[in-house]
């Protein structure tokens, strides 16, 4: 198997940006339908949270600036980094994720406290995508 190497600064966004299992799910979620967007229901449904879970993920990437809410009747939410460095570190961390997922979760739950929860996130996820 070949390792792949995960930079450094992708090590730094994942850490102060996704921070959670839930958070990078929603994030490669939104990432890989581009051109769709989402309402906080529809994400519950395609990942398997609760609404709270992905209300408050989504209000985070949201003011990391990687995606935006539009202004309808129903809040719909579509990937859209501020600018071309996010998008950079979302298309590299979606290629080491589907290359890495255990290193790259690992890596999220290494110096949390809160781990052993993380790691029940990661872990019901990895067995999802099985």
């Amino acid at each position: 198997m070949v390792r792949h190497h995960i930079s450094e600064s992708l090590k730094v966004f994942i850490r102060e940006q996704i921070q959670t299992v839930f958070r990078l799910e929603v994030l490669l979620l939104l990432h890989r339908n581009q051109s769709r967007s989402f309402t906080t229901a529809e994400i519950t449904s395609e990942l398997g949270v609760n609404t709270d879970v992905a209300q408050e993920q989504l209000a985070a990437l949201e003011a990391s600036g990687l995606l935006v809410q539009s202004n309808t009747e129903e809040a719909r939410y579509r990937y859209h980094p501020a600018d071309a460095a996010l998008r950079s570190m979302v298309d590299q961390l979606a290629v080491s994720y589907s290359r890495q997922r255990v290193p790259i979760l690992s890596l999220m739950l290494a110096e949390r406290p809160d781990r052993i929860r993380l790691f029940a996130e990661a872990f019901k996820l990895i067995r999802g995508h099985d």
